[in-house]
């Protein structure tokens, strides 16, 4: 990407290469093109960020370059007939010289003042520039692409969110492949299956706190992000203890001597209003001391009848580098939300929703709580630090860490069917759930990068801790006995908040240490990693007739291979096995301890990254297993046993194509075949009463998506023009694994149009207005319904109006 360092520049002594930096080798295929684009890719490949002295004229082209070649001599080769000349200031730092430049740089004084331009490739932590990245260190905890990587990882970056108008996680991934958002709008949380099982949630590498009933999770703001990466299939590798399916990892916004400031306010749809802004740089005149600000303010209502959103959110941090081989990050955050009306999509009676043959169906709006009593609230707040340290040319050690806490506390109103169950006349009932936790997660790495013989290996060793407290109230159910009407609603009945009648408290700790092995010869790129966790949870449930605790203890050792082969065309074919575990709570009818489920997942595929293209494809197929899933005691149907076993097929295609500098394609499929491959009767006696054979719930057959973006390229007031449109498919899914609850199919539209007045007129660089719909046509549909009285609509229409400023 092309960033613009407002600081003054001196030249520095020439420090050259070191022996081992001039011996070391890459693997180039650029083609002929501008030379700024080429020096980009030339950047992401070695690392080496390059600054210029003045503006890079834009008719500089090279003719490319290929094979493997040092730095110095792909760059020589690179700047070949442009008239450059160039010298590195530092071992990761090449300033790019012009005739006069260099003139001046030799007069009488032998100084010059610059304003340097920074090219800087994409880091595998950091900012990407447009929508297609080539870079992630989710799958592999190091600066690795993801060309070489033996997993399929799908990057959501922080352009691609802007465009598409995300304002929420949910959102921000709807057009990823194998990735299915479970309810509607939600102010509260971010419910998603990837490969038909829950993800866990990862904020900078470090796990999130998630309580024992998930209601203890923070809801991660995306105007605070670079990138959400999706690492698909077993991850316990690297990161211990998760379902198969895969996990999110969001990279925050970290401070930058580059990154533009911003400011914005938005308008929209029910009433919503929402300031942003993203403030940085330097601290002290040079690169030393670095700082970053993000910060949103909303107020909406929503499409939901008496349920409106009220956050602030703020989320300042701080970078020190005494030298270029260490660098501190002090950062911290705090999000607070305030949702009368209990800030998530009412459930519904499946009476109305997903069944209108015989009942009238509700509006999208209707609400059946009470508006006096409905109500969410949640405070979260987390600090941490990461730190990275390069001891010598060969080894890096870094260790991060965080502290994080949330407290939410949630009433409602919910229908219920105890007599009957029509839209025009449902039971309802009040109840609580408050909960809240506290978690600490460090993470300490050590890289070592080496040669024996013709293999380049980077290893990875790392040791990690979690630690989570949390503490769940679930109050008695408090029924309303007047029937309620959800077509022609009355409110006002009374409502007090019931007594707490089950408190949950856990605490679950995870030790974790892990090895893993990168190994590059010739083509070939080979992967191995294994791991051992120590799991502890320990649960106390009390309610007013009993006490009872529990304490599991697990051990488990996981481990994943995986092989790819890069083709000089651009192809880069890959096979790898990669194993899970989850501890499993509960007991036996014996009192036994359950023992952690396992996953296990083959894939293979191949990535594409054409040559001289900012375009990344790929495609893949995986067969994924999970065992030891609780399913009904046979003898005692009101316990479980471990006999169960799920298992998902599955094809995922997904493209990132900028195809020229004014058009982009983000396209997406995603065939599961999911099914309950064993499972017992929950009544011996009945076999329709066993889940075996059945779908998945969550899982559509089918997953489609497609995203065209075009800018206009003229001379005229029109030249800042773009437009975006996009259309998501969702297969036919179950709500639950009985598949009593068949939800159908349904397309949405989004569209999106944005204004740069700085191409217009240069006196308004920085401006830029756009205007986003999301469910352009208004389809009104049926997310998911797992209960009777647990049908969602869908997320309605939307338009936001954003206008804002960059400099």
């Amino acid at each position: 990407m092309l960033l613009a360092a407002c600081v003054g520049f001196a030249p520095l002594t020439v420090s050259g290469l070191t022996e081992a930096q001039m011996t070391k080798s890459f693997e180039f295929a650029i083609s002929a093109q501008s030379l700024s684009a080429a020096l980009v890719r030339y950047s992401s490949v070695t690392g080496i960020d390059i600054a210029f002295d003045g503006p890079l004229f834009a008719n500089l082209r090279t003719s490319g370059i290929s094979g493997d070649l040092g730095a110095e001599a792909a760059l020589t080769r690179l700047l070949a007939g442009t008239g450059l000349t160039y010298r590195f200031t530092t071992t990761t730092t090449v300033l790019l010289i012009a005739p006069q430049a260099a003139s001046d740089a030799g007069s009488a004084d032998g100084a010059t003042s610059l304003q340097p331009i920074i090219l800087q490739g994409e880091q595998a932590r950091g900012p990407v520039d447009g929508f297609v990245a080539t870079q992630s260190a989710t799958g592999t905890k190091t600066d690795t692409s993801l060309k070489n990587t033996p997993q399929a990882i799908n990057v959501v970056t922080k352009d691609q969110m802007a465009a598409q108008g995300s304002a929420t996680l949910t959102q921000a991934l709807r057009y990823t492949p194998g990735v299915i958002s479970q309810y509607g709008d939600d102010s509260r949380y971010d419910w998603f299956t990837i490969r038909g099982f829950r993800p866990s949630r990862y904020l900078d590498g470090l796990r999130l706190p998630f309580g024992s009933r998930g209601y203890a999770q923070p809801r991660v703001e995306p105007f605070g992000l670079e990138r959400a990466e999706v690492l698909k299939g077993p991850a316990s590798v690297l990161y211990g203890q998760g379902d198969p399916g895969g996990l999110i990892n969001m990279v925050s916004k970290r401070p930058s001597a580059t990154a533009p400031n911003e400011v914005e306010i938005q308008l929209g749809t029910d009433k919503r209003i929402q300031t942003a802004f993203d403030l940085g740089g330097t601290i002290n005149g040079d690169d030393s001391l670095l700082y970053r600000i993000v910060g949103v303010g909303r107020l909406t209502d929503t499409q939901y009848d008496y349920v409106r959103e009220k956050k602030a959110y703020i989320a300042p941090s701080f970078t020190f580098k005494p030298d270029e081989g260490t660098s501190l990050t002090l950062y911290g955050s705090y999000q607070r939300i305030d949702s009368p009306g209990g800030g998530g999509a009412p459930a519904l009676p499946a009476n109305g929703t997903l069944y209108t043959g015989i009942y009238p169906e509700l509006p999208r709006g209707a609400f059946p709580g009470e508006p006096s009593f409905d109500h969410y609230k949640s405070d979260q707040a987390s600090v941490g630090y990461d730190f990275e340290h390069e001891l010598d040319e060969n080894w890096t050690v870094r260790q991060n860490l965080r502290y994080s806490y949330i407290d939410t506390d949630s009433q409602r109103v919910q229908a219920a069917c105890i007599f009957a169950c029509a839209p025009t006349g449902f039971d309802r009932y009040a109840w609580a759930f408050p909960e809240s936790a506290r978690a600490v997660t460090v993470d300490n790495q050590a890289v070592r990068h080496f040669q024996t013989g013709n293999f380049a290996h980077t290893a990875l060793f790392g040791l990690d801790y979690s630690y989570e407290s949390s503490r769940y109230e679930e109050s008695a159910l408090q029924f309303i006995p007047a029937p309620f009407n959800g077509m022609d609603p009355v409110y006002g009945t009374p409502v007090t908040r019931p007594p707490i009648a089950t408190r949950i408290d856990q605490d679950r700790s995870q030790i974790g240490l892990y090895a893993q092995d990168q190994v590059e010869w010739d083509n070939f790129v080979f992967s191995v990693g294994g791991r051992y966790d120590w799991a502890n949870t320990d649960t106390r449930t009390r309610t007013s007739t009993s006490d009872n605790k529990v304490d599991q203890k697990d051990g488990k050792f996981t481990w994943r291979a995986g092989l790819v082969y890069n083709f000089d065309s651009g192809f880069s074919p890959y096979a790898g096995y990669s194993t899970s575990f989850n501890p499993a709570g509960g007991t036996d009818r014996a009192g036994n301890v359950f023992q952690p489920t396992t996953g296990e997942q083959f894939e293979v595929g191949v990535k594409y990254q054409p040559e001289g293209s900012n375009s990344f494809i790929t495609l893949s197929a995986y067969h994924l297993t999970q065992d030891n899933v609780l399913t009904p005691d046979g003898g005692t149907p009101t316990r479980n046993v471990q006999t169960g076993q799920v298992t998902m097929r599955g094809v995922e295609l997904e493209g990132k194509a900028e195809i020229t500098d004014a058009f982009s394609v983000l396209a997406s499929y995603a065939y599961t075949d999911s099914d309950i491959t064993k499972a017992n009767r929950s009544n011996p006696a009945d076999p329709s009463t066993s889940n075996e054979g059945n779908r998945f719930a969550f899982v559509p057959r089918h997953q489609a998506s497609l995203w065209l973006d075009y800018a206009l390229q003229t001379s005229t007031i029109w030249e800042g023009l773009s437009f975006g449109g996009g259309a998501r498919y969702t297969g036919q899914t179950f709500g639950d694994n009985a598949n009593q609850f068949d939800i159908p199919s349904y397309t949405v539209f989004d569209a999106a149009v944005r204004y740069d007045f700085g191409k217009a007129d240069p006196k308004l660089e920085g401006l830029k207005a756009s205007l986003n719909v999301n469910n352009l046509f208004d389809r009104k549909y049926v997310s998911t319904c797992i209960a009777a009285t647990g049908c969602y609509w869908g997320e309605g229409r939307s338009v936001y109006a954003t206008l804002k400023y960059s400099w």
